[in-house]
């Protein structure tokens, strides 16, 4: 899929239910350059700078030379942000394809990335440690990694792996929950290791990808490929959107199989089919709607969604969430219980899409 240089703000109107909003961002770097990306190489100005390359020209490989000096400028380190992308609530992925497992380095992603320099970045990191073979989720402070979770994993080089990276800040009287799952690439649905940690220091913020030496004199050598922002979570990996738990029942902590309204369907039930989970007499019509699928390929804009039996969509669309009208040159094919809708995506600045399922 070709990369998508700008956010693509999303809505999703699942039938009968709530909104869900996402703000997406896809790079798989197949255009091999990184426009639209902040470069992070913060010892460049002693002599230290990172070096930035597009292996075969379809992904994203990230170098930095040894600290000149560690004791004054810290070990070396490395990586690129989507500075125009600030996130309240983050899910970041990106594949791992490739890294020098010989040298000591932390490989991975960043959430809630703010006030980026020399000494002053400050966010979430979850990274895998090469040198100690595990996985990390951090608070970072300052560019100093104080360690809120763990966990112990070898990944094998050669071998490509996804990192996904997941911040849920909201509402403000818990604390914010954090979740990092690494997965095989010929195995995308069950995690190889998860990883939990709990903090609310940064509650916004950027995302993006990094890498730091685990020694004083030591190097880094990564490369990356199909990154992946959006604004949609589900930290407690539940299958039920974070926010639409806080603002249906409360807060995120209720169970997937539990039934908040006690009305014979369970919460995930209600979710996926766009019913009440608070309102006893308000029963999903369809239990099947899920994930909205958005990819941007040859140029056209894909928008899949689950379709079912006894209704008919229509995809909107709308450049300020207040006046919608339904896409012009939009064409909806269904097979199996998916639809697609697909339409010209050339002239699109920023773009908010809705899909309106009604019985027939």
């Amino acid at each position: 899929m070709p990369s998508m240089k700008r956010p693509l703000p999303v809505l999703i109107l699942p039938l009968l239910g709530p909104c869900l909003f996402a703000q997406i961002v896809q790079d798989d770097f197949n255009d091999g350059n990184d426009a639209g990306w902040e470069r992070y190489s913060p010892l460049a100005p002693f002599g230290a700078p990172v070096a930035f390359s597009f292996p075969e020209g379809n992904s994203y490989r990230v170098q930095a030379p040894a600290s000149p000096n560690p004791g004054a400028f810290g070990p070396t380190r490395g990586g690129s942000y989507r500075p125009n992308e600030v996130y309240e609530a983050f899910r970041v992925e990106a594949d791992l394809v490739d890294w020098d497992n010989d040298i000591g380095q932390d490989i991975g992603l960043l959430g809630s990335l703010g006030s980026v320099g020399l000494a002053t970045t400050n966010g979430y990191a979850f990274s895998y440690d090469t040198s100690g073979e595990g996985l990390f989720i951090s608070s970072v402070s300052g560019e100093a990694a104080s360690t809120l979770g763990s966990d112990t994993i070898t990944l094998v080089p050669g071998r490509g792996y996804r990192l996904v990276f997941q911040g849920f800040f909201a509402p403000e009287d818990f604390y914010g929950q954090l979740v990092g799952e690494v997965f095989a690439l010929d195995d995308l649905e069950t995690p190889l290791a998860v990883v939990f940690g709990t903090d609310f220091t940064y509650a916004s913020g950027t995302c993006g990808v990094f890498t730091s030496t685990t020694s004083d004199s030591g190097t880094t050598d990564a490369t990356f490929d199909n990154y992946f922002s959006s604004s949609d979570t589900d930290v407690d990996r539940d299958g039920m959107a974070d926010q639409w738990e806080v603002d249906n029942l409360g807060d995120i902590f209720w169970y997937d199989d539990e039934d908040f309204d006690e009305d014979g369907q369970t919460n995930l039930e209600e979710f996926l089919g766009g019913s009440d989970p608070a309102d006893s007499n308000s029963l999903s019509g369809s239990l099947a709607i899920g994930p909205l699928d958005v990819g941007v390929t040859n140029g056209e804009l894909a928008v899949g969604f689950s379709a079912q039996a006894g209704y008919s969509y229509e995809l909107e669309t709308s450049s300020d969430l207040q006046g919608w009208s339904p896409a012009q040159g939009a064409a909806l094919t269904r097979e199996n219980g998916v639809g697609t809708f697909v339409l010209p995506a050339a002239g699109q600045e920023q773009l908010y899409l809705r899909v309106v399922g009604s019985r027939e």
